[in-house]
Parts: C-alpha cells; sequence; structure tokens
C-alpha cells in the first residue's frame, strides 16, 4: 500500500484537475500529436502537491511523514541551475519529450529542466502557505476555479488563473504572485512561510560536497553547473580511478575518500576516451536542505500546522 497509495492519491485528485479542471491548451484532445500546454504546472503539479497533503489530512501518513517527505522536492526544484533558463510555463511546454519520451540523443536536462510534477508542487505549497498569511488558502482558490471552470467545464488559461487569484486573494497579491513564480522563475521565502506553521528549514553546512554522481566510479549524470565537479570539468562517462592519490575501490569508495577528506581541494584522477587525465575539485558545504517540524510549541503556530494538516 504504501508504495501505490501516493498514485491512487493524485490519480483521485485528476478527476476534479485536469479532467474537469482542463487548459485550453489542451484542447482539442490529440491522440496522434503531441499537445503542448503551458499549464502543466497547475494542472500536475497542484495535484502533486495535494497527492500527499490528502493523505496526511486523511491520517494515512503522519503530519512528521508530510513534512519529511517535502524534503526531496523542495531540494530538486530549489537546488537546479534550470530555473536560470525557463519559468514554470516553459517547463510545461517540455512535456512531449519528457514525461514517457524516450530519444538517443544526449541532453543536459539536469541543468536546463525541472519536471512541472515537482515545479509545481512547491509552489502550490507556497502559495497555500501564503494565502494562510491572509487567512484564505488553497483550498479556497481551488474551490473558486472548480465552480468557475470545473463544474462549467469551461478550459481556463493562465490568465484566467491569475485573474481568479486576484477575485479570490486581491490583485496585488494575486500579480505579484504570477508575475514572480509563475511568468518569471523566481522562488518565493520558504525559510519565513515555513515559519508560519511551525516548521523549520535548515541547511547540511557540515558535509563536504563534491556534485559527482557516480555509477561504480564511473560519472552517471551531467554536473549541475556551479557544483564543483562542473568546475572541476567532469563529464558524464568519466572513469574515477583515484582521488588524492588513494586507488578507487570496493574499500576506499569516491565518497569515502571525500568524507574523509581535511583538504577542500582534492585531486581527481579519471579516464575519458582510453586517456587519463587529472584535475583538481574544490568540495564546498552541502547545498541540501531540510525541512522538519520545530521544537516550537507556540499556541499559534500548532493552531495553524493543524488548519493547514489536519483539516
Amino acid at each position: 500500500m504504501k508504495g501505490n497509495i501516493g498514485t491512487v492519491s493524485h490519480e483521485f485528485f485528476h478527476a476534479w484537475n485536469v479532467e474537469r479542471i482542463r487548459p485550453q491548451s489542451l484542447e482539442p484532445f490529440n491522440f496522434e500529436e503531441a499537445n503542448m500546454s503551458g499549464e502543466l504546472w497547475f494542472a500536475e503539479g497542484f495535484t502533486s502537491y495535494y497527492t500527499n497533503l490528502i493523505l496526511c489530512r486523511a491520517g494515512v501518513i503522519t503530519p512528521e511523514d508530510y513534512v519529511n517527505g517535502l524534503n526531496g522536492t523542495f531540494n530538486y526544484v530549489w537546488n537546479s541551475p534550470a530555473r536560470q533558463f525557463f519559468n514554470p510555463i516553459e517547463m510545461s511546454y517540455q512535456a512531449p519529450f519528457v514525461d514517457a519520451a524516450s530519444s538517443i540523443d544526449p541532453v543536459n536536462r539536469d541543468n536546463t529542466f525541472i519536471s512541472y510534477y515537482s515545479y509545481g508542487s512547491v509552489l502550490g505549497l507556497a502559495l497555500d502557505l501564503s494565502l494562510r498569511e491572509k487567512g484564505l488558502n488553497l483550498d479556497g482558490y481551488m474551490k473558486m476555479v472548480w465552480s468557475t471552470y470545473g463544474k462549467t467545464e469551461t478550459p481556463y488559461t493562465i490568465k484566467n488563473l491569475n485573474d481568479l487569484l486576484n477575485t479570490y486573494a486581491g490583485e496585488d497579491f494575486g500579480n505579484d504572485f504570477f508575475n514572480n513564480y509563475i511568468y518569471k522563475s523566481e522562488m518565493p521565502d520558504y525559510k519565513a512561510l515555513f515559519k508560519t506553521v511551525g516548521l523549520k528549514i535548515e541547511q547540511d553546512s557540515k558535509s563536504n560536497f563534491s556534485g559527482i554522481s557516480l555509477n561504480k566510479n564511473v560519472v552517471s549524470r551531467n554536473a549541475k553547473i556551479g557544483s564543483p565537479a562542473y568546475l572541476s570539468g567532469l563529464e558524464k562517462g568519466d572513469e574515477l580511478v583515484s582521488v588524492n592519490g588513494l586507488k578507487v575501490d570496493e574499500t576506499n569508495t569516491v565518497q569515502a575518500i571525500i568524507d574523509a577528506s581535511e583538504k577542500k581541494t582534492i585531486t581527481i584522477k579519471f579516464i575519458r576516451n582510453k586517456g587519463t587525465k587529472t584535475t583538481a575539485l574544490t568540495l564546498v558545504s552541502n547545498p541540501k536542505y531540510t525541512i522538519s517540524i520545530s521544537e516550537d510549541k507556540n499556541r499559534n503556530l500548532l493552531k495553524n500546522r493543524d488548519s493547514w494538516l489536519k483539516q
């Protein structure tokens, strides 16, 4: 059940969002050609936001489980360099190329693409917590979207969503959200938003971070722009043979050597195209964030969190 209940929750929410509340860009439906839509951050992303929230409210998962589950998606979106290239609308346009599509061509989507499922999910989270500061919530907005476009089965546009948020929460609020986070790719102040519901977000500043993704000592993914691996020139397919002069094997793994290193700059020897090369890599603090429930027992914060996760 644990492995499938999230899928059930996600698809069940689609009975409203996308089945009835559906973007104009997907109509008329065409099953023989690609249907490009700029609204998938809302159609799939907001559905993804509600996926675990529904399970938490139903008591299927605990609030602690729910909050812990935010970490993977949040770090994926927050630490992606792709936001400097595309906003959520433009990420949505890429669906025909990434959602179950296959290609033999090498791509660099680790640096240029964020899944609209994940991107929309963290934006839905931000919008919900922002609305709650005004005494409103995302549930109320979604109900308004339902009554306006779902019940009537009138397809919506992005402008329609923007205008409806203006109606629900005020023109300044609605335009600010869309202008900064939908039409642009800025990120909300999550630290301040989490604080309003008694959550904390902390960065892991103690462990060393290289940015190298490995599969049996072979670089398995393109390094993210700006990461130590990227700056060192390592590329997908490079085979690492030694770090700081220590041969890489089952005992001395790359990560084990890095974790034990007292030096911030390490020397890596690797094989590329049958030739041996050497590069220097400067380690940095781990950019990963951890979201958790704060120890603060303030009554208002507890009330806000219960209203969010248990209603």
